[in-house]
């Protein structure tokens, strides 16, 4: 139940670098953090001392077990930039379909939230709380179950503890179905991007799964940067599998 990104940034200034790794996401000074989408999420740093004022992801994810996802969250500095401490607003979009037993699961999802986000040299903190609204349509579910709001909660980290390395962990909770999704990776610097592990719990009420896997984020390529995930996955309903995510920036 996840996808992967595709980021577009609306900026002042000049174009910056960026690095993708890993659904919410910030710009630091000397590295710029990462921004969360709700099932997948990349992590960024900026090589150049440029404004941004919006970033645009999008995702997309498919699996062996017959799920694919997309996503697209878009963060905001309405004061500053997001270079700098602030005030952050957000908001993501979710559409997908997984396997759930013999039938086929459909989900859809939109969520608005405001957050702070603390920028220091190596690291990005980032902070979300706001409203969203599920649809989940699973074989059995009880039609006045599918479509629910509520409230939901994102965190996201984005460090680089040692040159040519990086940490990012981000998290999502909504009190709609009691869907969370967890992420962790590190790499290091590897051919123009960041290479290395990372895993992932993710989930709902009615579905469960996680994933263990290798990625290599923020390499760039002209205006676009790019981001690749691979690995094994287990659920519980269709067991062990196989999955695939690619993580898609642009900046202007």
């Amino acid at each position: 139940m996840h996808p992967t990104l595709a980021r577009v940034v609306v900026r002042r200034g000049s174009f910056p670098r960026v690095l993708t790794g890993c659904v919410l996401a910030l710009t630091a000074a000397s590295g710029r953090p990462a921004l969360a989408a709700d099932w997948y999420t990349g992590a960024e740093t900026a090589g150049a001392q440029d404004s941004w004022i919006v970033s645009v992801d999008t995702s997309t994810t498919v699996s062996s077990q017959g799920s694919q996802f997309a996503g697209a969250t878009a963060t905001a500095a309405p004061a500053g930039t997001l270079l700098t401490s602030g005030l952050r607003l957000r908001a993501d979009a979710t559409i997908g379909s997984y396997r759930a037993g013999t039938g086929l699961g459909q989900q859809a999802e939109v969520a608005a939230m405001v957050g702070y986000g603390w920028v220091w040299p190596e690291a990005v903190l980032s902070a979300f709380v706001g409203l969203n609204v599920r649809r989940n349509e699973m074989p059995g579910l009880e039609a006045s179950l599918r479509n629910a709001g509520g409230l939901k909660a994102a965190l996201d980290l984005y460090a680089r503890p040692a040159p040519g390395t990086m940490v990012h962990a981000t998290g999502t909770y909504s009190s709609t179905f009691n869907a969370y999704y967890g992420r962790l990776r590190g790499g290091v610097a590897v051919m123009g991007g960041f290479l290395g592990p990372e895993v992932a719990l993710l989930g709902d009420d009615y579905y469960r799964q996680w994933r263990i896997g290798a990625h290599w984020s923020a390499f760039q390529v002209g205006a676009l940067q790019f981001g690749v995930a691979a690995g094994y996955l287990h659920d519980q309903t269709r067991k062990g599998g196989l999955y695939t995510t690619v993580d898609m920036r642009a900046g202007f």
